[in-house]
This record gives structure tokens, sequence and C-alpha cells, in this order.
């Protein structure tokens, strides 16, 4: 074997090995973002179902805006508070002293309130601005993580609109 022989070898072995290498790191990427958008689907569907039975128990908004939400609680509970840090990028529940964190790496989450309204399907058009009209919620939220040294939206949006039941 010659050393022209070694030399074009040892090139195309190297583009072998760069070539794989370069799928393996792609396959790596791809793995942590499926993983991470199922994780995280998981925290907003959780969320979204403790945030639905607590706005449909309620029996009126004590306050909000548009970070935090204080839903007064029937008789013989606790009033229940909503509250997203954006420096911590959480989502906490407080009733009483439990604390409880629903969401993690949560980068932007707004409450917005929707009065009672004569016309079906409107509610978009009645925003209140005090918490003694509030029939409705709507929350959004996105969340992210960073995959491999790099921040990748790993969520979609997540979109609720949670209509109050039990009013008094």
């Amino acid at each position: 074997m010659t050393l022209v022989e070694v030399m074009i070898a040892t090139a195309i072995g190297g583009i072998i090995l760069a070539a794989a290498g370069s799928l393996m790191v792609y396959n790596a990427r791809t793995l942590a973002a499926l993983t991470n958008y199922a994780d995280l689907d998981r925290y907003s569907r959780g969320a979204v179902d403790k945030l639905s039975q607590d706005i449909r128990q309620a029996t009126n908004v004590v306050s909000f805006t548009s970070t935090e939400l204080q839903l007064g609680a029937s008789r013989g509970r606790n009033n229940v508070t909503y509250t997203y840090a954006p420096g911590t990028r959480t989502l906490t529940r407080c009733e009483g002293g439990n604390v409880e964190v629903l969401l993690y790496e949560c980068d932007n989450l707004t409450f917005t309130v929707y009065g009672r309204n004569n016309v079906s399907n409107t509610w978009d058009q009645f925003v209140v601005t005090n918490a003694a009209g509030a029939k409705l919620i709507k929350l959004n939220w996105t969340c992210s993580r960073t995959i491999l040294g790099q921040a990748v939206n790993t969520e979609s949006v997540q979109t609720a609109k949670i209509v109050m039941r039990k009013q008094d």
C-alpha cells in the first residue's frame, strides 16, 4: 500500500466518521426535544386540569392581574391564588398554607378575565377590568427548555378558556 492510498483511505474514513458524528448529534437533539415536549405537555395538562377544577368550582374572582388570579372558594374551603413569577419562570397555586408549583420553565403566562355577555359566543368582546363581573378566565402560556446548550421552544402555546360555573 502506498502513501497516497493510505491518505485517501484516511480522508474517506474521516468523512464517514464526521457524517456519523453529525447524525448522532442530530438524533440526540431530536430525542431530547421530543422528550422535553412530552414532559412539558404533561405538566401543562396537569396545570390546566387543576386550574379548570378550581375556576369551575370558584364562587367568584376576588382579584386578578395579568399574572395573578385569586378565586373565592365554596364554603369550608380556602381561597385559591395562582401566581406567575416571570423571574423564576414558575406558576404556583396557593390554598391556605399549601403552596404547589404547577409549571416550571414557563416563559410567559397571562390571565385575561371576561364578563357575562348577552350575545352567545362573543366572550372576547367583553374583557372586564374589575373582579365583580368575572365569568370566564382565559389562560395563555408557553414553556421552553435548553437542549444541549441551546434554548429551544419545545412546546406550543397553551390556551384555555374556562367558565366559572358555581357563582353566588
